[in-house]
């Protein structure tokens, strides 16, 4: 990866960081992001066009949670409406 598609790299980073973490609407938005993903429950039995769709879901919230570097407790925590910061708000603006 060049410099430049480095530093443009690290400034979407950011701003994902900047609007989920640091921001009520954000926070609302990724905890219904993962809600609605489906992430943290059972797929079941499902049509195979849905199971694609369900994973396609998941992995994009799987995306954004390692960016924003949310470990399996903070998660849960999320989940269940137990958390009470997410991120490091020593890094907020």
């Amino acid at each position: 990866m060049g410099k430049e598609q480095g530093k443009v790299a690290a400034e979407i980073m950011q701003a994902y960081r900047d609007i989920f973490l640091y921001t009520p609407q954000g926070k609302v938005i990724l905890n219904d992001m993962i809600k609605a993903s489906g992430l943290l429950s059972m797929s079941g039995f499902r049509e195979d066009s849905e199971l694609q769709h369900m994973e396609g879901s998941r992995d994009m919230i799987r995306r954004v949670i390692s960016i924003l570097s949310i470990d399996e407790e903070q998660l849960v925590a999320m989940a269940t409406g137990t958390a009470t910061e997410t991120g490091d708000d020593e890094n907020a603006e």
